[in-house]
């Protein structure tokens, strides 16, 4: 009989043990992975309703419809399939700025690519988050915005397909803010200061 009482407590004592050890690692990495945003979650930061991703941070487009005319290059930001005109909301706080390229400043959406670039909030280093193709904007250089903020409208400037192209910039230099051209490898993106948006928010 004190045998079988030794026995039901040892494995009562493991249960427990398997218990604890199991709850601390889905704790862990249940927050982790709840940190993780996928890109679909941070669309629905940008625009209303149901949000589709039409070509993903480092996607490789393989058709005329996506590239234009040069195949297999990789995507330098994200693209969200949206209706002209939407609004578009700032994932971030920040300062509305000029885009800048070489010697010449656009004011947004004065460029061939229907840009509002906001300039975020508290980064050591120059941190910019570009949208592109707009139809309207509702900011002006300048402007201060909190997160959450209706920037502008969606469009198709630019472009054949209506879409907003987000991306998220580090700028190594001060010589131009201009979105990233799609480029051949994951390391030529990074060098221009290229990380996806998901992991800046």
């Amino acid at each position: 009989m004190l045998h079988y009482f030794r026995r039901k407590l040892f494995w009562q004592k493991r249960r427990a043990r398997l218990v604890y050890y199991s709850t601390a690692f889905f704790f862990v990495f249940g927050i982790t992975s709840a940190w993780a945003m996928s890109e679909e979650e941070f669309g629905k930061l940008l625009l209303p309703g149901k949000i589709t991703v039409t070509n993903p941070f480092l996607d490789s487009c393989d058709s005329k419809r996506e590239c234009g005319r040069v195949f297999k290059l990789l995507h330098a930001g994200i693209d969200y399939r949206a209706r002209v005109p939407t609004e578009v909301r700032s994932p971030v706080s920040g300062t509305v700025v000029k885009k800048k390229s070489g010697s010449k400043e656009y004011e947004p959406l004065k460029d061939r690519a229907g840009s509002i670039i906001v300039e975020v909030t508290g980064e050591e280093k120059p941190m910019y988050f570009l949208f592109l193709h707009m139809s309207k904007s509702f900011v002006k250089v300048g402007d201060i915005i909190k997160a959450g903020c209706i920037i502008g409208l969606t469009g198709k400037k630019g472009t054949i397909f209506p879409h907003l192209h987000v991306e998220y910039k580090e700028m190594r230099d001060k010589k131009s803010i201009w979105p990233t051209p799609s480029l051949k490898t994951i390391e030529d993106i990074k060098n221009r200061g290229n990380i996806s948006p998901v992991q800046a928010v």
